[in-house]
């Protein structure tokens, strides 16, 4: 189950245009690539996707809470995350 603070999801709708209830587009992807990204004593961990019918890479940033996702953060992948994305693709395929 995903969870959220709901101000948070205001936050981020204006700030990145993505809605949380839409991260399991990213989340559920068979071909997702995730890392881990600790911040603040947190073990965060961030998919990332690239979906189509958007022609973008999206990140989801989230903390596993036992069976419960926490929504942090989703967003388009920045370019950092984007060469990351498609190294990691490019060598699955090599």
């Amino acid at each position: 189950m995903t969870a959220w603070d709901e101000r948070k999801r205001q936050i981020n709708l204006r700030k990145h245009g993505f809605d949380f209830e839409d991260a399991y587009i990213v989340y559920d992807n068979p071909d997702k690539f995730t890392v881990s990204t600790p911040r603040s004593g947190e073990d965060r961990r961030m998919d990332t996707a690239f979906i189509e019918m958007l022609d973008s890479v999206l990140a989801f940033v989230y903390v596993e809470r036992g069976n419960d996702i926490s929504a942090i953060s989703f967003r388009r992948a920045s370019r950092r995350e984007r060469r990351l994305y498609a190294r990691v693709k490019q060598e699955k395929l090599d």
